[in-house]
């Protein structure tokens, strides 16, 4: 994800910034970090483990079909 423009910081930022370029796939991206924080409780099946790698590689295969991601000039 960093590769293609998204830092790798807050969730929340991250998701809101998919959201603009890749509104389609924000849901599947945040229903995956919902099953890995679970996983990292030991509350997850291996089947939320399954859902989430489906999510995760609809997101991935969005962004990596995007040539270049939209990128905000910073003022300093």
């Amino acid at each position: 994800m960093q590769a293609r423009g998204y830092p790798m910081g807050n969730f929340e930022q991250r998701a809101a910034d998919i959201s603009v370029d890749h509104p389609q796939v924000v849901e599947h991206y945040r229903a995956a970090h919902e099953v890995a924080r679970r996983s990292a409780d030991g509350n997850a099946t291996t089947e939320d483990l399954r859902q989430a790698m489906v999510h995760y590689r609809t997101l991935f295969e969005d962004l990596i079909e995007t040539r270049e991601p939209a990128r905000v000039e910073r003022t300093r």
